[in-house]
């Protein structure tokens, strides 16, 4: 499920059978390498559709906790487990950080959730049918680790 009213509706009814939260972490920057920070994003979002689509009524993928690339890693921890302890909560069993930013890698232990880090690949230049396949390899390990989670419960 998504972030949209109608998808929403359809959550608060099944909402006890709806244990995952997905939230996508997007870089933002203006400085130089903006291009590079933004394929971040292009390639986290295109991650967190897809597995959306392949778990549609088992998880819910929250809007993209945007940030400065520039900004401290404490406040960003921080601001980040707010959410996480918000959404415990509110009964979420697993919440879940997609990320291609390499820089999440180095506070994991911090954070009070799930994260799942995937390199970004840039999409300049590539065919279509190559893309699809690069996005199916990604999501079929990133499928092993939020099946791993759910196995847990049992």
């Amino acid at each position: 499920m998504r972030w949209t009213s109608q998808d929403i509706k359809m959550y608060m009814q099944a909402k006890e059978y709806i244990d995952t939260i997905v939230i996508p972490l997007i870089p933002i920057s203006l400085q130089n390498d903006a291009s590079e920070i933004c394929e971040m994003g292009e390639f986290t979002s295109i991650l967190a559709s897809e597995l959306e689509r392949e778990y549609k009524g088992r998880l819910l993928v929250l809007p993209a906790f945007t940030y400065l690339r520039e900004e401290e890693s404490f406040s960003l921890i921080e601001r980040l487990n707010k959410w996480s302890q918000k959404l415990d909560g509110e009964g979420s069993k697993h919440v879940l950080f997609l990320t291609s930013d390499p820089q999440w890698k180095l506070n994991e232990k911090d954070l009070l959730g799930t994260l799942i880090w995937v390199p970004s690949i840039s999409f300049t230049d590539l065919d279509k049918k190559y893309i699809e396949q690069v996005v199916k390899s990604q999501l079929k390990s990133i499928q092993t680790v939020v099946i791993s989670l759910w196995g847990k419960e049992m």
